[in-house]
C-alpha cells in the first residue's frame, strides 16, 4: 500500500469506514470502534447478534485504556504481544460501548504487532474492531480474492499487501483467572 493509499485509508476509517484485512490470526471485518454506525453495517454484513461482542485489535495497551476497566498492573502480563495470539476478556469499564462488549461485562482485546495494526492503531491512537469476516455459521475467508468475491460491495476498503496469519482464530482467555473460552486447552 502506498504512502498516499495508506493516508487515504486512515482517513476513511476515521471517518466510519468499514473495511476487510488481513489480521495476526485470520481475514477479517473492522472499523473504528467509537462509530457505532459503522459496527452496525460490519454486524449487519455478518448477519451476527450484537449480543456476542466483538474483539478490539491494538498495537498498544493504552489505546484500550478507556474501555477497560483494570489498572496497569493488571494489564501488565497482555500489555504487548504473546507468542500466540490471544485475546483477554477483561473487565469493560462504563464508557465500553454496548456495540463492543455486546451482553457482556467483560471486552476481548488483543494486542498485536501485525504490521497493518501497528500502522493504523498508531496513527489513530484507537484500536480497531475485528471480527472474522465471514458470514454468521460460515467459513472465513482465506485471502482478498474470496473477500472481494463474497463482500467487494459491501466494504468501503479491503487491504492487501500485509501478510495474514495462521488461518486459526485466536485462543480467547478470562484475564482474572486465564480460563480458556476458546482455542487450545
Amino acid at each position: 500500500m502506498s504512502p498516499w493509499a495508506l493516508n487515504r485509508f486512515i482517513h476513511a476509517v476515521s471517518s466510519g469506514a468499514v473495511f476487510g484485512y488481513p489480521t495476526d490470526t485470520i481475514w477479517g471485518f473492522g472499523c473504528h470502534p467509537l462509530i457505532a454506525d459503522s459496527v452496525s453495517r460490519i454486524l449487519q454484513i455478518k448477519n451476527r447478534s450484537p449480543a456476542k461482542g466483538l474483539i478490539l485489535l491494538s498495537s498498544r495497551i493504552e489505546y484500550c485504556a478507556a474501555y477497560l476497566d483494570a489498572d496497569a498492573e493488571q494489564l501488565k502480563p497482555i500489555s504487548s504481544p504473546g507468542a500466540a495470539p490471544t485475546s483477554w476478556l477483561v473487565p469493560a469499564s462504563r464508557f465500553c460501548p454496548i456495540w463492543i462488549r455486546g451482553n457482556f461485562s467483560t471486552v476481548a482485546i488483543r494486542i498485536t504487532g501485525h504490521p497493518l495494526l501497528q500502522i493504523l492503531c498508531d496513527r489513530l491512537q484507537a484500536p480497531i474492531v475485528s471480527t472474522s469476516a465471514n458470514r454468521a455459521g460460515r467459513a472465513t475467508v482465506r485471502n482478498s480474492l474470496q473477500l472481494r468475491k463474497q463482500f467487494g460491495d459491501e466494504l468501503d476498503f479491503i487491504v492487501n499487501g500485509f501478510p495474514a496469519g495462521s488461518g486459526k482464530p485466536s485462543t480467547i482467555k478470562f484475564l482474572r483467572n486465564g480460563t480458556i473460552v476458546r482455542g487450545t486447552r
